[in-house]
């Protein structure tokens, strides 16, 4: 194969948006590449590779490491110890993989509706059992008022939105309906889940109604709880774009990207996806117990300790990350058009 390229050339310095090496370059030894989304030169605008940089400069990644650099110190690699930890290992070797698939199933017994009732039932066992568990959660949670009536009077004081979960789940079937509403007999004769499901029949839209309850009294916390998510996201945002240890940080990776990678189609590289952070502590090692994440710490801390001032910025990701709010406002978006659908129904 060909010879291994000159060290200073391999790890020291590239300049903003240098790719470590030169597109023919090839490692001495077959490396592990990492599965990353590379970004050519031409895409490299108004990225903190280019021009997006924390101080908006030309050098963008490149100058913020450049930047943090000791007086006079180029940022180097060690190309031998990267290939001893990430060479790629022996094919023979390669498919020597235990897998099991451990899926633990959980079973759940069904309730027993077998005891002898006074009353007459006309639901089906399962359905019978878990209206009824409904029912008396009910009348304990409107203390004794009836739930067609609270429903009837919209009594925001009683239906709190698990009060109107527990109402959604007894909303009845249309089969349900012509079941109940077909007995002829006294309504006081049925039982407990019967005469619930029977007082809701003729309620109109009741499905719709109460979803729009439900709705209703979600809302402002929901949307309050988004504008909190928005001035997270924010601040988390102005301290990404702010932070020059972060950029100096994925300029470090870029290199080291670069390195793995190099004589590959993912090699050159001029920039990345941010996804490619989420590969690092996948990517192991030949020892299969560390990952280029602890390998690019390493690098950190022997060669840009500067850089490690980035766990300042954490605090403040940490608050956002969980935060995100595109799902709750997709499911907001999504509750709204449910109700008009089942409103417009009728």
């Amino acid at each position: 194969g060909a010879p291994p390229p000159p060290p200073a050339r391999a790890g020291g310095w590239a300049g903003a948006g240098s790719p470590l090496l030169s597109p023919g370059e090839v490692r001495s030894k077959p490396m592990t590449v990492l599965q990353w989304e590379k970004l050519s030169m031409g895409k490299l605008a108004h990225t903190l590779w280019g021009d997006g940089g924390s101080d908006g400069g030309a050098k963008g990644a490149a100058g913020a490491l450049e930047k943090l650099m000791e007086p006079g110190r180029a940022f180097e690699i060690d190309i031998s110890a990267l290939e001893g930890r990430f060479a790629r290992p022996d094919p023979s070797a390669r498919f020597r993989r235990a897998e099991s698939d451990n899926s633990d199933r959980s079973t759940v017994g069904s309730a027993d509706g077998g005891t002898p009732r006074a009353r007459i039932s006309l639901l089906e066992p399962k359905r019978s059992t878990s209206v009824g568990i409904v029912e008396n959660k009910l009348r304990g949670a409107l203390g004794g008022k009836p739930l067609r009536d609270a429903i009837l009077e919209v009594d925001e004081a009683l239906l709190t939105q698990d009060t109107l979960k527990m109402a959604l789940s007894a909303v009845p079937t249309t089969a349900e309906q012509a079941l109940l509403l077909a007995f002829q007999g006294e309504p006081s004769t049925l039982d407990r889940p019967e005469q619930l499901l029977r007082s809701l029949c003729g309620i109109p839209r009741l499905e719709g109604r109460i979803l729009a309850m439900m709705f209703k009294a979600q809302l402002e916390p929901d949307m309050d709880e988004l504008l909190q998510q928005v001035d997270s996201l924010k601040a988390a945002c102005e301290a990404v774009q702010g932070s020059a240890e972060l950029q100096a940080l994925m300029q470090i990776v870029l290199h080291i990207g670069n390195a793995l990678n190099a004589g590959t189609a993912r090699g050159n590289a001029a920039g990345f996806r941010p996804s490619a952070l989420l590969k690092l502590a996948e990517h192991k090692a030949a020892d299969k117990k560390t990952t280029l994440l602890h390998y690019t710490v390493e690098v950190v801390q022997t060669n840009a300790p500067k850089v490690r001032r980035v766990t300042a910025l954490l605090p403040t990701l940490a608050q956002a990350a969980p935060r995100l709010g595109l799902a709750q406002s997709r499911r907001i978006s999504g509750q709204s058009r449910t109700i008009s659908d089942n409103l417009g129904q009728s």
